[in-house]
């Protein structure tokens, strides 16, 4: 077996392991959280509790306390603890996550995945691409004018960016652009125009990061001695920069990115709900205050799964990227 298949095979046993750490870890989490689906031990008084959950935006995604006999039996499994542990393994193994219990049973986790996922996979793409459009650019603009008037200005609008959260920068945004200059819709679904305004919300956070890390890594290249050894033999700024000092830009970026994708993709609760898009993250945390076990184990694994995927990616092309790892892994298998 060659090395690059081994280590791809042990990535799949170390990404099998890891969720069923994450999944046990979860199952036991929610099992000891105070309340439960069928109790109302622990719970604000129930106008202070409709009260917020209005607020959120989440009223229509919790159900009411449960009081009723029948609805407690079909939403616990009255079994104990270790049955229901093995049972949810199983049910995780053959893809099956189970029915809701906000549904009464009627849905099923990945019929609500399935609905929400793509919203927020849909808002989480188009904010990766503003992000590294904006900030990569940035980024290299700022090596190449290191301390210069140009650098300075980009470094405070990138510090800004990454400062001003989301509740804030989305509500300016949906001011200037959707209210005042209506160029954009204010909330709904009803167009794919309707995505710019959340994307560009976390987009831009997300281009204040990439932009720091960028001009760190890019300038560190260029005022380092194999830039100079390279403009010695007759290397172009631009191949220097957008090939060179780029590549070696991107070798922090590949640790950042992972969580920071898996985060963009499965959906922000501030932004879906300031936007009014009906993303997973508003069923994460309805499934988390409804008590609703398989949803929240739904979510929870689904975030987990695309950040295994993505971390064995980066893994992957990591060596592609920076020789030194390439070398010492050869060093490693010899």
């Amino acid at each position: 077996m060659g090395m690059v298949a081994r280590r791809v095979a042990g990535a799949f046993l170390s990404g099998v392991v890891t969720l069923w750490a994450i999944a046990t870890g979860t199952f036991f989490l929610m099992e000891y959280a105070p309340g439960g689906p069928e109790s109302g031990e622990r719970r604000l008084p129930p106008e202070v509790e409709e009260a917020n959950l209005v607020r959120l935006g989440l009223a229509e995604w919790v159900s009411s306390p449960c009081e009723d006999g029948s609805l407690r039996c079909r939403r616990v499994e009255h079994r104990p603890m270790w049955q229901r542990y093995f049972a949810m393994l199983r049910r995780v193994a053959s893809l099956d996550l189970g029915v809701t219990y906000s549904s009464l049973g009627e849905r099923s986790v990945q019929e609500n995945l399935a609905e929400g996922l793509p919203v927020s996979a849909a808002v989480g793409g188009l904010a990766l691409l503003i992000g590294l459009g904006l900030g990569v650019p940035m980024g290299l603009l700022g090596a190449a004018r290191a301390e210069s008037g140009l650098d300075r200005v980009l470094r405070a609008m990138a510090t800004a960016l990454v400062c001003i959260p989301s509740i804030v920068l989305g509500p300016l945004l949906m001011q200037l652009f959707a209210i005042r200059l209506r160029v954009f819709p204010v909330a709904g679904m009803e167009s794919p125009v309707a995505l710019v305004l959340p994307s560009a919300t976390l987009g831009l956070i997300l281009a204040g990061v990439l932009q720091r890390m960028t001009r760190a890594g890019a300038k560190g290249f260029l005022e380092g001695p194999v830039a100079a050894n390279l403009r010695a033999r007759g290397v172009g700024e631009a191949r220097l920069m957008f090939v060179h000092a780029l590549r070696h830009a991107a070798i922090p970026m590949l640790g950042y990115l992972p969580p920071a994708v898996a985060s963009l993709l499965t959906g922000s609760l501030v932004v879906e709900t300031l936007f009014g898009l009906p993303g997973v993250a508003r069923y994460l945390v309805g499934g988390a205050l409804n008590r609703d076990h398989p949803m929240v184990m739904g979510v929870v694994l689904a975030y987990s799964a695309l950040l295994v995927v993505l971390t064995t990616l980066s893994e992957i092309l990591l060596p592609v990227l920076d020789p030194r790892v390439r070398s010492a892994r050869r060093e490693e298998a010899s």
